[in-house]
């Protein structure tokens, strides 16, 4: 006879209840059928693993060393018997998956790489304005995947159950009005907008404002928020020369508005995509980031900004 996982529950239940009548009610077994079962199993370990008396059956130190070992052993045994009663349900039903997006051109290269990856998936999307939101929900399973990002110094760390993986670092550039005395110039100081007036999105994470305050602050000036608001009120504001504000490198630009590359790269951002450990994603993650990648350096060249920041910039292109 082989050992088996209902032999180490056997043993288990045993030594939890103390007495082979209780254990057999606990496993639904008649006490003699248990009875033999224990014996078998004796004899395959070659000695006895209980002690009977009057006062129930206790292990032997034979039996607390097959308890230590069974009882570590199950919970395995339990986890794959759950984790692949999910995945059965995943291959027979059609693939949800729920996808939260922060406000970044990431986010539409991922729903269409997602689309052709898992072709026939029922696919939702909700876009969060604060990107804090995303990690919390994924570690509930309230999300299957999501588009996140950090900044230097002010890395994201997954929660349990969760997987990050980076798919892009960029700079940050610096919007300003197309009349603006600095507009004319290939990159900008961020010391020579140390009198401007900034935006900044009213729900911008925390690791997004530190890095800014910081890059700031080594430049020798503390910046004036001026205006908090979403991103349409802060294009108008920008364009009407109100103030000035972060933009990414793949933005493609504005009415009234140009966006020019930061000199010497203070502010940097980190593109990431994150999913739940045991979700729909888990099997496909390395080649949805794969083509996510892929698709995002194609988009850079539709950047006219970008490209050609990185092409004065060869060190910090992508590899080819």
């Amino acid at each position: 006879m082989d050992l088996e996982v209902r032999h180490l529950r056997a043993i288990c239940a045993i030594a939890d209840s103390g007495s082979i009548s209780k254990a057999a009610a606990a496993l639904k077994m008649s006490q003699p059928a248990l009875a033999t079962q224990l014996r078998r199993i004796e004899r395959m370990f070659g000695g006895p693993l209980f002690e009977r008396g009057r006062e129930g059956a206790r292990p032997t130190q034979l039996g607390m060393w097959v308890l230590v070992r069974s009882r570590s052993l199950l919970p395995a045994f339990d986890e794959l018997r759950r984790d692949g009663m999910r995945y059965a349900e995943q291959a027979a039903e059609k693939l949800k998956i729920r996808v939260g997006c922060m406000s970044s051109h990431l986010a539409i290269n991922v729903i269409k790489c997602l689309h052709e990856l898992l072709a026939g998936a029922d696919i939702t999307v909700r876009t969060e304005e604060a990107m804090d939101l995303l990690p919390g929900l994924l570690e509930s399973e309230r999300l299957e995947l999501a588009t996140l990002g950090d900044y230097p110094g002010h890395e994201l760390t997954p929660p349990p159950g969760v997987v990050y993986a980076g798919v892009a670092v960029e700079p940050i550039f610096v919007g300003l009005a197309a009349t603006h005395p600095l507009a004319q110039r290939e990159e900008v100081e961020l010391r020579d907008l140390a009198c401007e007036d900034w935006t900044l999105h009213a729900l911008a994470e925390s690791g997004h404002r530190e890095h800014f305050w910081a890059a700031c602050a080594r430049q020798g000036f503390a910046p004036k928020i001026a205006y908090s608001a979403d991103l349409s009120l802060a294009i108008d504001l920008i364009a009407a020369g109100r103030c000035v504000g972060m933009f990414q490198a793949t933005s493609k630009g504005y009415p009234g508005i140009v966006i020019r590359p930061l000199a010497g790269t203070p502010l940097r951002f980190r593109h990431m995509i994150g999913w739940t450990e045991h979700g729909p994603i888990a099997r496909h993650g390395p080649d949805l980031v794969q083509a996510v990648t892929k698709t995002y350096w194609s988009e850079v060249r539709r950047a006219p900004v970008y490209a050609s920041w990185l092409r004065r910039h060869v060190p910090l292109s992508p590899p080819v």
